[in-house]
C-alpha cells in the first residue's frame, strides 16, 4: 500500500490532521523493511531499557551518553513510524535544553539526523536519523546483536559426546 493511499483512506474519516499522520505513520512502519531490521528495532529496545536500568545501579549523571540515547530513540520510532520532536529527546536525554541542542546541533553536522519544522504546529521540530545515520544504526545494531549471540553460544554448554578408545 502506498502513501498516498493511505492518505486518501484517511481523508475521508473525520479525525484531526494530527491523528491522521499518526495512523499514516503507523501503516507505513516497516514497509520495506527486512525482518533482519525488524529484528533490530528489538535489539535497540533492549539497550533502552538497559540504560534505564543502568540507574538502579549506578547515581545518574556518571555514565554520559546522551548521543547513543538519542540515536536509539530516533531508531526505534523511526523504524515503529513514530515521529520524535526536540523535547522529546530533551527528556530522553534527562539532560538542559542547552546541552540537548548543542549535541543535537553536533549530530546534524555529522549528517546523522534531519531536523524540520512540524507542518501541523509550527512552533515544534521534528526530529528524525538520515539515511546515513539509520545505516549507521543498524550496522552498530548488527554488530552487536552478532556479538551478543556469538557469546550465548560459546557459553552454551556442549553435549556430552563419550569419547572412543
Amino acid at each position: 500500500m502506498s502513501q498516498s493511499d493511505i492518505r486518501s483512506r484517511h481523508e475521508r474519516l473525520d479525525i484531526s490532521p494530527t491523528s491522521r499522520r499518526a495512523v499514516e505513520n503507523l501503516a507505513l512502519a516497516g514497509v520495506g523493511r527486512s525482518l533482519e531490521e525488524r529484528r533490530l528495532v528489538e535489539v535497540a529496545r533492549r539497550f533502552i531499557k538497559l540504560r534505564k536500568r543502568m540507574g538502579e545501579f549506578i547515581p545518574k549523571n556518571l555514565v554520559k551518553d546522551w548521543a547513543w540515547d538519542i540515536f536509539l530513540e530516533l531508531f526505534v520510532n523511526g523504524e515503529e513510524g513514530g515521529i520524535v520532536y526536540v523535547k522529546h529527546l530533551m527528556l530522553t536525554c534527562n539532560t538542559t535544553p542547552t546541552s540537548t541542542m548543542r549535541l543535537i546541533d553536533r549530530i546534524e553536522d555529522a549528517g546523522l539526523i534531519e531536523r524540520s519544522t512540524d507542518y501541523l504546529d509550527q512552533r515544534r521540530v521534528i526530529v528524525k536519523l538520515s539515511d546515513r545515520g539509520r545505516e549507521a544504526m543498524i550496522a552498530i545494531l548488527r554488530d552487536a546483536s552478532a556479538w551478543a549471540d556469538r557469546d550465548i553460544a560459546a557459553d552454551a554448554p556442549r553435549p556430552f559426546t563419550p569419547r572412543r578408545g
